[in-house]
């Protein structure tokens, strides 16, 4: 279970708290902190 750090929403799985964090906040894929030049396929 996931909680979004900025508004608290819960999470049952990685994908819609990913999504969520993508669509709301602006966030990109948080695993990888650099920029990706070659963005690796989800």
């Amino acid at each position: 279970m996931n909680n979004c750090a900025i508004c608290g929403e819960k999470f049952s799985d990685d994908i819609r708290f990913l999504n969520h964090m993508m669509e709301k906040h602006g966030f990109r894929n948080p695993t990888n902190d650099t920029p990706d030049r070659n963005s690796r396929g989800y």
